[in-house]
């Protein structure tokens, strides 16, 4: 920031009252526009997508403990009976395995991996509150620094104007010659400060680009500030109740809940339907064939497993334990990120309030020091220093400005508040993570081809 203000000088000041019309065009790429891009380019969006896409096969394969399971097999063997004759016995069967009652095992588990998928439904949220906000900051930042950059091209302008003044004063013995370096002096300072801007300029650019996926155009202004809670006590109490991560451990909490229950299912009796229908034909001499086919039902009462059993019920009964504690720490994560992003934004309008106050009181001090230069009561290092002193508050100013946005969209997304509903982006038709597992929860058949499913060999996947 130094190099950015140091070599601002007041011949800028007059075009810092209009910088946001004179650097942005009216019409242009709008904050908006550039929020659905990058939500739409988003690799953390995409990413924490197919991780619920993930979360929901998961709900569906244990939804398949409910259903009942088919397989079949074939064999084919040689035998040599009792009268030194040669059987080739070939077997066809077809079993089927229903589970009738799983001690809620199945249930429960059905349960905490909806719990599960729906936790990171809301993480989405947290993913989408975190693109938008990098690319309100991203937004922010080139604006900001194109005004730099603004200025300083001014700046460089106008000290080389002074320099010429001092030259031509020091040929008719106005000013020394120390005058004339020190204006020099000021105009190479102005130049790497220039240079350090427009680098500036360009890091923010590569920032956008990495946040929105696409490189800035001519960025609009701004819009308005949004409406915030009325008071950082307020704002703490919104995100305790939206907070997405706060919301994601709540629900853990309660996956955890039922991971207990399905544990304990485990100690109880398992009642499962079976079945079975097969063909045996016998190749030798003669051709014969049986065909047997068996219902029945299977309980299994499991009186000692070792420990494991009981085992998996208490390691569950600690995951709660610690889901529990989960919460209480992302509670005061919570409360922690809206106090300071309600700190930084009372700083910002803090800063702002005394920055107008500073540019103010530096310009009536520079208006004061170029006056009495004229009558030589002032040197010409005291005019560039009061030229410094005025460039330096307007930058502050900007800054400030820049901050104060910033940090009022921080606070936004501490409260779950920075959304596309509720910021009102139009970002298309875009599937929703509900339609996703509600047409694959009862899918028993097929799965999508891509480049993974093509068989590299023609006898394995």
């Amino acid at each position: 920031m130094a190099a950015t203000k140091s070599a601002l000088s007041a011949g800028a000041i007059g075009a810092c009252a209009a910088l946001s019309i004179a650097i942005v065009p009216a019409r242009g790429e709008t904050l908006a526009d550039a929020m659905v891009t990058a939500y739409l380019n988003s690799p953390e969006v995409a990413s924490q997508r197919a991780t619920i896409k993930t979360f929901s096969e998961l709900a569906v394969q244990e939804r398949s403990g409910n259903r009942p399971t088919v397989s079949g097999t074939a064999s084919f063997t040689s035998e040599l009976d009792d009268f030194d004759q040669v059987e080739f016995p070939t077997t066809l069967s077809l079993n089927l395995t229903q589970a009738l009652y799983t001690g809620g095992q199945v249930e429960n588990a059905i349960e905490a991996a909806e719990t599960r998928l729906t936790s990171q439904d809301v993480l989405l949220l947290a993913t989408e509150q975190a693109v938008l906000l990098d690319t309100i900051t991203a937004y922010s930042d080139v604006l900001r620094d194109m005004e730099f950059v603004d200025l300083g091209v001014n700046n460089v302008r106008v000290l080389s104007e002074q320099l010429r003044a001092a030259r031509e004063r020091f040929e008719v013995g106005e000013v020394t010659r120390t005058d004339v370096e020190q204006a020099r002096a000021s105009v190479a300072a102005a130049r790497s400060s220039l240079a350090a801007n427009r680098g500036a300029l360009k890091v923010s650019q590569e920032s956008y680009f990495r946040v929105v996926g696409e490189r800035p155009g001519d960025l609009a202004p701004v819009p308005p500030l949004p409406d915030l809670p009325a008071s950082r006590e307020e704002a703490v109490q919104l995100a305790l109740r939206n907070d997405p991560s706060l919301i994601a451990a709540r629900l853990e909490r309660e996956a955890t809940g039922s991971d207990v229950r399905s544990a304990i299912g485990a100690l109880l009796p398992q009642v499962s339907l079976l079945g079975e229908l097969s063909r045996t034909d016998t190749v030798r001499g003669d051709f014969g064939a049986d065909t047997d086919l068996s219902v029945g039902v299977s309980v299994t009462f499991p009186f000692y497993t070792g420990g494991f059993n009981f085992s998996n019920v208490r390691e569950a009964q600690a995951s709660v334990e610690g889901a529990q504690a989960d919460i209480t720490a992302a509670e005061r994560d919570a409360a922690q990120d809206v106090g300071i992003a309600w700190a930084d934004l009372e700083v910002a309008r803090a800063s702002i309030e005394a920055g107008i106050l500073e540019v103010q009181a530096a310009q009536l001090a520079f208006d004061g020091v170029q006056e009495e230069a004229k009558v030589g009561a002032r040197t010409t290092l005291d005019v560039l220093d009061a030229e410094e002193d005025v460039l330096e508050a307007r930058a502050d100013l900007v800054e400030a400005r820049r901050d104060e946005y910033v940090a009022s969209y921080t606070v936004l997304e501490t409260i779950g508040m920075l959304t596309i509903d509720h910021l009102g982006l139009d970002i298309g038709d875009v599937s929703t993570t509900v339609e996703y597992y509600e047409g694959v929860k009862n899918r028993n058949f097929g799965y999508d081809p891509t480049d993974d499913t093509v068989w590299s060999l023609s006898w394995r996947p």
